[in-house]
């Protein structure tokens, strides 16, 4: 059967209307993700890991320590969220210049919070464009990732895509400290490649965003 529809005008019609049909084959959207961290993750749309709106639901915010992201961890888990996306730890080793031990006894609350059940990927710091800065994320980094491993979490670490030798990769940060846009697509694209869920449709893969002229 012949449509009257001109060609272009459809595929302008079907692709309006496939994320509608897409969403509807999925079922209703159910906040089954929490994001949880501190200004990186806030800045960062992880809300693009999943066609379904509202799916992705992120509670992490601007000069969060590691003691207010297992606050943020709680709310979540109260929203019934199912897997969690977590970072920290920056705003602890330079804003309130913590030592590592007390860095790891709040991160060790973050993961007392966490629900054994729970999935999660922990992303380690980024190293910062300071280069002196890095010996102190280093050894918070090993520490975190020890305990994560303890726990069965998921560790991911960005540094060898955004950083180069201690240091944050100009075109991954404008300030030295937050990621920028790319920075974000790296960040989306590596947790893609991790995550197994059904939930998430893209793979996309990390070489085509590094490749990719800026």
């Amino acid at each position: 059967m012949s449509s009257n529809i001109a060609a272009p005008s459809r595929r302008f019609f079907f692709g309006a209307i496939a994320p509608v049909l897409a969403a509807v084959a999925l079922g209703p959207a159910v906040a089954s993700i929490a994001v949880v961290g501190d200004s990186l993750a806030a800045g960062c749309p992880f809300h693009t890991l999943s066609c379904r709106p509202f799916e992705v639901i992120n509670f992490a915010k601007g000069g969060a320590r590691l003691v207010d992201i297992a606050g943020q961890l709680e709310r979540a888990q109260r929203n019934r969220a199912q897997s969690f996306i977590i970072d920290g730890g920056l705003n602890d080793l330079f804003g309130a210049a913590a030592p590592i031990r007390d860095i790891e006894r709040d991160f060790r609350g973050v993961l007392q919070v966490l629900n054994p059940r729970a999935s999660a990927i922990f992303t380690l710091m980024p190293y910062i464009a300071q280069r002196e800065a890095a010996p102190r994320i280093d050894a918070a980094n090993a520490m975190m990732a020890e305990l994560c491993r303890e726990r069965g979490i998921e560790v991911l670490d960005l540094n060898p895509h955004v950083s180069l030798n201690g240091v944050r990769r100009a075109e991954m940060s404008d300030d030295g400290v937050h990621f920028t846009p790319r920075a974000n697509a790296v960040w989306i694209a590596a947790l893609r490649e991790k995550l197994s869920d059904q939930l998430f449709l893209d793979s996309g893969r990390l070489a085509k965003i590094l490749l990719a002229p800026s």
